[in-house]
């Protein structure tokens, strides 16, 4: 019977491909984490969106007044306005990716109190062929401080969209 011995450099040729292997998988795995968090970060903008538009039918079509983080003082949270026309659903206003915000202020997204009180039309949400978010992600939760294309925005009808920011 014949027996095998591997000789130190062998060994150290392996564990150092090993290594190289483990070195390159790491990140990919990483990103691919990070992009199922923005992906669910867009289903939640995309559910809000929805009952944003349930709120605007039983309202004349029009959006809720809500504080945001420009105007705390403009009136009740969009997370108390939307919830009953959400089921309920708290978790739908924190972002995946978000490790603070959402517990420091109760949700992971931003209301843009320029929309306070608009109709929920194309028209009025267009200003000189700009579409105007209504909600977006308080932070870069999806990239780096200083990248460009971190945030998720939504727009009405709820379509939403990760834009670059100029």
């Amino acid at each position: 019977m014949k027996r095998y011995s591997f000789t130190l450099v062998e060994l150290l040729i392996t564990i150092g491909i090993i290594a190289l292997l483990a070195g390159l998988l790491i990140p990919a795995a990483g990103r691919a984490r990070e992009t199922a968090r923005r992906a669910g970060c867009l289903s939640n903008l995309k559910q809000i969106g929805a009952g944003l538009e349930l709120y605007g039918q039983a309202n004349r079509f029009c959006l809720p007044t809500c504080c945001g983080s420009q105007d705390p003082a403009a009136g009740p949270t969009i997370r108390e306005v939307l919830l009953p026309n959400l089921s309920g659903s708290e978790d739908l206003f924190r972002c995946p990716s978000d490790a603070e915000y959402a517990e420091r202020r109760g949700g992971s997204y931003d209301w843009n109190t320029l929309a306070n009180g608009q109709k929920m039309d194309e028209k009025t949400l267009r200003i000189l062929d700009f579409s105007m978010p209504v909600m977006g992600d308080y932070d870069n939760f999806h990239g780096s401080t200083g990248e460009r294309d971190a945030k998720n925005w939504l727009y009405l009808p709820a379509e939403i969209q990760k834009r670059l920011k100029k």
